[in-house]
């Protein structure tokens, strides 16, 4: 028999939960709205004005302090990353399954916010053969028709013919061969 669990159901959603808490806090959103006065110079004063929703309530949003990670995480637990992953495992902890759902779900979470509002951020993307992906001609690509197998640029903004072999990115529609075209296909 293994050694016995550092958490039952209920003590590791406590300790996610004060993971998060430690990351992270709440933050009242404001704008800023013309007072209709001015400076001495001219200048319109501005001051902030809590965010109202629908509700009637100020709108409030998460604000990360660190970043929300596996790793991090795991240190804050006191337990290795093999745990963790045992842990998301429903076969082998079904009474932990909701917690490392919303725990994992909460980093995603976070990464698709940044992917939307920062702009810094270089997108990484989860790449299926079912989906059919849109991306622009780099250079003319003569020749090219549904099947053809082309390579696409590095950041996926761009697509073109390989100069030898074969891309990974098989074409299933095109809008023309010139540079610029809109082409779509999917990944082999």
């Amino acid at each position: 028999m293994g050694r016995p669990k550092k958490y039952t159901e209920r003590t590791l959603r406590k300790a996610v939960e004060a993971y998060f808490d430690s990351i992270t806090r709440e933050v009242g959103m404001t704008e800023k709205v013309d007072t209709g006065r001015k400076d001495s110079s001219g200048h319109k004063i501005f001051e902030n004005v809590p965010v109202i929703n629908k509700r009637g309530e100020q709108v409030k949003y998460t604000e990360y302090l660190v970043p929300p990670t596996v790793g991090g995480l795991c240190e804050y637990l006191e337990i290795h990353r093999s745990t963790w992953a045992e842990y998301c495992d429903e076969s082998l902890h079904p009474e932990f399954s909701d917690t490392t759902t919303r725990t994992r779900g909460r980093m995603r979470e976070y990464l698709e916010q940044q992917l939307l509002i920062r702009k810094d951020v270089k997108g990484i993307t989860r790449v299926s053969r079912d989906y059919i992906y849109e991306t622009t001609l780099a250079e003319a690509a003569t020749g090219a028709v549904v099947g053809t197998k082309l390579q696409v640029e590095a950041g996926g903004l761009t697509a073109s013919k390989p100069a030898t072999g074969s891309g990974t990115f098989e074409v299933v529609a095109l809008d023309g061969t010139a540079a610029g075209d809109a082409v779509r296909g999917r990944w082999v």
